[in-house]
């Protein structure tokens, strides 16, 4: 029991690494941020481990990617925003059939425009959320692609180290 408990530590904190990984490295930059690949990290995970695995690794690899990265007034929104969008994701597609996690992708695609949205309009402007939101759709876009051909991948390895 305690192994598992300890693969499970290591593996989440691995795969919030890689979050951090695809968000500050795998980057385009834009007028209000970037557009990176951490979604994609984020929305394979959650299909392949689940609700609470996708909410840690997703608030805790992006919203470290904001405080290492230069953007520490994005963290405490990323920490909920990517963290509820990991919950959706593993609680609507987890051990469902494809079609279920495509749609459990696109509902949390739709949470994230919506809250990077609602926290520019209050940090600078409604009118800035605009900006914002164009290049989040780009974002989430990109990272359900990524997590449709990813979360097989994670899938499979966790099944080859369990037998």
């Amino acid at each position: 029991m305690q192994n598992n408990r300890l693969l499970t530590l290591v593996l989440l904190a691995l795969v919030a690494s890689v979050v951090l990984v695809a968000t500050m490295y795998l980057k385009l930059p834009t007028a209000t941020g970037y557009i990176h690949l951490g979604d994609g990290v984020i929305y394979a995970a959650s299909l392949a481990f689940g609700p609470t695995f996708g909410a840690i690794s997703g608030a805790l690899g992006s919203s470290l990617a904001d405080l290492l990265g230069g953007y520490p007034t994005w963290a405490p929104w990323t920490f909920v925003i990517k963290g509820v969008a990991g919950w959706i994701i593993g609680k609507l597609g987890y051990n469902r059939d494809k079609t279920r996690g495509i749609m459990a992708m696109i509902a949390a695609a739709l949470w994230t425009i919506g809250g990077y949205a609602l926290a520019t309009s209050i940090m600078f402007s409604p009118k800035a959320a605009i900006a914002e939101s164009l290049g989040n759709v780009v974002q989430t876009g990109s990272g359900i692609i990524v997590g449709m051909f990813l979360s097989p991948v994670l899938k499979g390895v966790m099944k080859s180290n369990k037998g």
